[in-house]
């Protein structure tokens, strides 16, 4: 399954996949009814003329000599109190509990609203309107394709017991599981009021409202860095860019401001060339596409605080560098030579284009600006704003490969890894389909991101247990299972499994729920209320696979009896405690 491309400008290159193997059902979509026109509506790239600045207040730099000139003035950067903001979320905390501070009940009802009304303006054959429970195991069945991958959608539901996987058929139907996929929607279409100049107006107010939340639920650091990406996608689409250095190619650019510290990503902007959403258009010309995007991107609360931004030539310039400096906030990168006010590097004695050996430095300054010509396998130009000139040993497992570079670029290497590192953890898990409707596609993308950021937040708040993306995944899928259970209906005649004593194939053991404080929280036993006369016994355990209160007492304990007399396949798949507490924003831990 192909991965996220990334920019090439940055020092990490993600790792393709080693073969071209893909699934089936990522290669095909029976479900979708065909492509959109508006698709292939009249396009406006950014072209290079567009990159480079053509006004600006700067008359021009004078680059009066090497880093002698260079004095930055650098005020300390204030650390926040806490990285995460939220003060609802603490060490007990669930995976859930967090990723429902970005996916919040909102966001969730308005795609329920959408998908609905899409079903019924398209008359979807035998469509029953979806509710929040069936929803979130769509989602979590979604995920758990990353994380079980099979050749064909159809494998996931096989009864075959050499490939069989129980637990999807378990879960949802596997027709019911294509319909919400076919009718999964987010904005209403025939709305008079939409702004269609928009290209992601498909995205509805789900995109912008998940942006909002990531920048509510943390404190950054004082490093920042920008970077594009590019999510594969092959279809017709008009904003569709072609990368030939990719094995993809073609996909969405979308531009990432990270976290360089923690990699959490704090906002998102599509490209959509010259449609592209910049905040004031008058920027592009000021300080070329890239500049504008980076201050559409820093204007949502990053600027006037002393950041360090780490960028790549697409979006370095001097103008850009000294508008920053004046808005408080200082930046890192590599820089083109053919960028406005760059110094000509020539020979004094030749007159001609000079050239430096291997590990030779040049350096150039205005007082404000710092630039950096060093010679490695190739010219390397850093522009920054804050990093005096210094020359320091780079560490290397291998001694042959011990080398000296400036303090600038040790720093870049180490910053504009984070979207790299992003693509890493989230790659070989993701679910990404090969569709029709480009907009779902970035959808499941955007939903995996959201992942992504709840399971740094986690390990924040646990630093001391560390828990891998793929088993923070498992944990996260059987939280949202256990979470919303739904009761299936059953038509025709009953499937003959053998010795089979629960409903559903996870292990039946008993954990408990903590609130907020730490607190254990107790329920009714269920097996109690039901076969004594509705006698009320507390306890604080409960069935982690069926969701039910059961007591544990000795060999008469309530949880033994519930499973071996099978009760967990009859009507009790209703938890009546289970579903006021997530109103309490509990957490469960094992017992």
């Amino acid at each position: 399954m192909s991965g996220i491309l990334v920019s090439n400008q940055g020092t990490v290159e993600a790792i393709d996949v080693a073969d071209n193997w893909e699934p089936e059902w990522m290669r095909n979509d029976e479900m979708e009814e065909g492509n959109d026109p508006e698709e292939y509506l009249q396009f406006e790239e950014i072209t290079s003329d567009d990159e480079e600045p053509v006004a600006s207040r700067i008359d021009g730099i004078e680059w009066e000599g090497d880093s002698e000139y260079f004095f930055p003035e650098t005020p300390n950067f204030l650390d926040p109190v806490t990285f995460v903001s939220d003060e609802d979320i603490s060490p007990a905390s669930t995976p859930l509990f967090i990723l429902q501070k970005i996916v919040t009940p909102d966001i969730v009802d308005e795609i329920i609203t959408q998908t609905n009304l899409y079903a019924d303006q398209k008359a979807i054959p035998n469509w029953k309107n979806v509710g929040v429970p069936e929803l979130w195991r769509f989602f979590g069945l979604n995920m758990l394709t990353g994380v079980v991958q099979k050749p064909s959608l159809k494998d996931y539901w096989t009864r075959d017991p050499l490939t069989a996987t129980p637990f999807f058929n378990e879960v949802m139907s596997r027709n019911r599981f294509e319909q919400i996929l076919r009718g999964l929607h987010f904005v209403d279409l025939e709305e008079p009021t939409l702004d269609t100049n928009d290209r992601f107006h498909k995205m509805g107010t789900i995109l912008p409202n998940i942006l909002k939340n990531f920048r509510k639920l943390v404190n950054p650091g004082e490093f920042l860095t920008l970077d594009e990406e590019l999510m594969p996608y092959k279809g017709a689409l008009s904003f569709k860019q072609y990368n030939p250095k990719k094995r993809g190619r073609f996909g969405v650019k979308s531009f990432f401001l990270m976290d360089c510290q923690h990699r959490f990503v704090l906002d998102i902007l599509p490209y959509q060339g010259k449609s592209t959403r910049i905040s004031n258009p008058s920027w592009i010309k000021m300080y070329g596409f890239g500049g504008a995007a980076v201050l559409t991107m820093l204007e949502k609360g990053y600027l006037g605080k002393y950041h360090r931004l780490v960028v790549d030539n697409y979006f370095q310039s001097p103008v850009l560098a000294k508008t920053l400096l004046e808005k408080k906030t200082f930046v890192l990168g590599t820089v083109r030579k053919d960028r406005k006010f760059m110094p000509k590097f020539i020979d004094h004695v030749t007159s001609r284009p000079s050239r430096l050996k291997k590990g030779e430095v040049e350096t150039f300054s205005d007082g404000d600006l710092l630039l950096e010509r060093w010679m490695d396998r190739r010219e390397v130009l850093m522009l920054n704003t804050f990093i005096h000139h210094r020359m320091e040993d780079c560490e290397s497992q291998n001694p042959r490969n011990a080398q000296v570079k400036p303090a600038s670029v040790l720093v870049y290497n180490k910053s504009m890894g984070a979207l790299d590192d992003m693509d890493k953890s989230i790659r070989p898990y993701q679910a990404l389909r090969k569709t029709l409707k480009w907009y779902r596609k970035f959808a499941f993308h955007l939903f995996d991101i959201c992942v992504y950021n709840s399971w740094v937040v986690y390990c924040h708040m646990n630093s001391r247990r560390s828990t891998g993306y793929k088993q923070y995944l498992s944990n996260l899928i059987k939280e949202i299972m256990s979470a919303n259970v739904t009761i299936r209906s059953t038509k025709g005649r009953p499937v003959s499994l053998p010795h089979q004593q629960s409903f559903n194939s996870l292990q039946h053991f008993s954990s408990t729920l903590r609130n907020n404080a730490g607190k254990k929280v107790r329920g009714n036993c269920h097996l109690c209320w039901k076969t004594m006369n509705k006698l009320r016994k507390a306890t604080s355990f409960r069935c982690e696979a069926c969701g039910v209160w059961l007591c544990i007492d000795g060999e008469n304990s309530c949880h033994k009896k519930y499973h071996i007399t099978g009760a967990a396949n009859s009507q009790s798949l209703q938890r009546p405690q289970f579903e006021n507490l997530n109103s309490q924003n509990v957490g469960l831990s094992p017992s």
